[in-house]
């Protein structure tokens, strides 16, 4: 018989004492959790960086005021977040907001046209207001024109006569019952109750404040809308060309993503 021999001969394991084999133990468990763990922190999402944006006062629907939205905040807000930033939003009175940006102490800031000059970074626009001219129904006036406006009593947002182009703001500088007040609810009372022939003001706002007046004034009266006046592109502005070209991508996104129509039909404004 032939006997093989072995190449590599066969060795006992060495037998660890109770207490080493704890130890052994102990260290293995530490290291596999150590390896695990790390691919999570290396794929964990970094918290995106902030931007200090100027945006409106109270302007519903498109400013509902501080932790409240708002449809113009959500678009901002939505467009920086997918073009990598986070927006932290100081809700202040548009000077002001323009005085902080051309400091430093602002990264942006919305609801601007390229008219404020200024050597910032402008956005693509990404929503336009529409003003128009309102009326009751009941008073069958035959407005056609912003000169149409004359020889009736008009009540209008605030710095309306400097916003709305040179016609009206002829009409308004030579007109004898021609108001302008800052709380654009004040509008809304004043046509509904038939102490004016017509109001001047955004078409969303009007119809937003209406559907939250008091009960006592009669909100079903019927209105005709008369627009006078083109659609005002509204922008974002920002100190740096890189946040105002990320903005620009986010809001592109958010448009093929469906997110920004959603915004709209939330406030009831249709894409």
């Amino acid at each position: 018989m032939i006997r093989r021999r072995r190449l590599f001969p066969a060795t006992a394991a060495p037998s660890l004492p109770p207490r080493r084999r704890l130890a052994v133990l102990a260290a293995c468990t530490a290291y596999a959790a150590t390896v695990l763990y790390l691919p999570t922190r290396a794929f964990a999402a970094e918290p995106l960086p902030t931007l200090q944006i100027g945006v409106g006062l109270f302007k519903p629907p498109y400013f509902l005021g501080p932790d409240a939205g708002g449809m113009e905040y959500e678009i901002a807000e939505k467009a920086l977040e997918a073009g990598g930033y986070r927006m932290a939003a100081q809700h202040l009175p548009p000077s002001r907001a323009l005085a902080l940006l051309r400091a430093g102490h602002l990264d942006g800031m919305l609801t601007v046209t390229e008219g404020i000059g200024g050597r910032q970074y402008f956005s693509e626009p990404y929503l336009h207001y529409q003003n128009v001219a309102i009326a009751l129904s009941s008073r069958n006036l035959r407005i056609r024109g912003v000169n149409d406006l004359r020889g009736l009593s008009l009540a209008a947002f605030q710095n309306a006569s400097m916003l709305l182009g040179e016609e009206f703001r002829a009409v308004a500088d030579s007109h004898p019952d021609y108001r302008e007040y800052p709380q654009q609810l004040t509008q809304n009372k004043l046509l509904y109750t038939g102490r004016v022939d017509v109001v001047v003001g955004d078409r969303l706002v009007f119809r937003h404040l209406t559907r939250h007046m008091e009960t006592p004034i009669d909100i079903r009266q019927a209105i005709t809308i008369y627009p006078l006046f083109p659609p005002s592109p509204r922008m974002a502005v920002f100190r740096d060309a890189a946040v105002r070209d990320a903005f620009n991508a986010g809001l592109q996104a958010i448009r093929r993503s469906g997110v920004y129509g959603a915004i709209l039909k939330k406030y009831q404004e249709p894409a």
